[in-house]
């Protein structure tokens, strides 16, 4: 079939194409050295849209479907197309399927869910202005940055799944915040169970990171919490925090990991985040776009408009994104004001988010 349907992609769409949506094809059960063409893609779609989502398309619908896609007219969702009729969709339900999502950072389940949603492919946008992040306990005098063992004898194994990944930063951020006892804010793990870097990740495709950015990931996290240690997190921490998930979660070309940071307009560490320009700004700020949220201008400090002129050397400053949930809370999407949202606190890097 693939062969007799003329569909009118230009080179470079074809490539990106066969580089992000065309899935290896399945033979007898099992995966062959072959990935699919574009008509195979669509009827692995229009599959799943029977088995998976429920559509109850008729036949005559089915068609329409399979000619809009061919002939570019329309087009299902890229996560749709990439997922659709795999089995992360039969095990991870819609989270698999979302291009994007957005939380709050007021309590230490907000880190725990931007990990699993960023490693399942969404972009993740989050508050954290200090209203928010104010709301987390202190830091446990007592907590000790996880060790790591290399015997299977550890306090805590990490399963070689998206959920041992969460698990073991759950596990991190719970003996940071809420442990009681000395003895319950550290902990020892093993890595031996992790599959090695290079290898295949099956569902959600691509290949493993391998254990160590994982470790190293956490070590971070770990020394951004033990340096307030008997007080609580900034905004600035939460920031890093979730960067250096994202940077944890990017691996083998396919996960992204993209976020939007969503902070106060008179926070200067934060409006310094990503001043490149003047050294010392750690890698991983680079996995966010940054935007302030502010109704009214006069409350924005110098810092902002400083990421729109050019540095010292004539380069380009990253700039500073400007939202104004007040507004947001009243107007929907293509200016309706039918359905106001008093709920919103953000947007995710694709939309509005409550």
């Amino acid at each position: 079939m693939s062969e007799t349907i003329n569909i009118p992609f230009s080179t470079v769409g074809y490539l990106t194409y066969k580089r992000t949506y065309a899935r290896k094809l399945i033979k007898d059960g099992k995966e062959i050295d072959r990935t699919e063409e574009f008509p195979d893609t669509i009827e692995r779609v229009i599959e799943a849209c029977k088995t998976q989502l429920k559509c109850n398309f008729t036949l005559d619908e089915e068609e329409r479907l399979r000619e809009y896609h061919h002939s570019f007219k329309g087009s299902v969702a890229g996560r749709f197309l990439w997922q659709l009729g795999t089995t992360t969709v039969d095990r991870f339900g819609l989270a698999s399927l979302q291009n994007c999502a957005f939380t709050v950072v007021d309590n230490i389940r907000a880190f725990t869910w931007a990990m699993d949603m960023l490693a399942v492919g969404a972009g993740v946008g989050y508050n954290i202005q200090r209203k928010h992040v104010n709301k987390l306990p202190q830091i446990r005098t007592w907590f000790k940055a996880p060790t790591r063992v290399d015997h299977p004898g550890a306090d805590f194994i990490i399963p070689d799944s998206r959920e041992g990944w969460v698990r073991f930063l759950g596990k991190t951020l719970k003996a940071a915040f809420l442990s009681d006892s000395p003895d319950k804010g550290h902990f020892t793990y093993y890595t031996g169970c992790v599959r090695q870097k290079g290898l295949p990740i099956k569902g959600f495709g691509g290949v493993a990171s391998g254990p160590e950015d994982l470790v190293w990931g956490v070590q971070k996290i770990s020394e951004i919490l033990m340096a307030r240690s008997g007080r609580r997190i900034r905004p600035i921490d939460a920031l890093d925090i979730m960067n250096l998930i994202g940077y944890i979660i990017v691996a083998g070309n396919v996960r992204r990991s993209a976020q939007i940071a969503i902070g106060d307009p008179d926070d200067v560490e934060f409006l310094l985040a990503k001043r490149w320009d003047v050294g010392h700004i750690p890698k991983w700020r680079s996995m966010s776009n940054n935007s302030v949220a502010c109704d009214d201008i006069r409350d924005l400090h110098e810092y902002f408009w400083d990421t729109y002129e050019p540095d010292a050397n004539g380069n380009n400053r990253e700039a500073y994104g400007l939202i104004n949930l007040k507004l947001a809370r009243k107007v929907g999407r293509l200016g309706d004001t039918n359905y106001p949202d008093p709920r919103v606190e953000g947007f995710n890097p694709l939309k509005l988010a409550a």
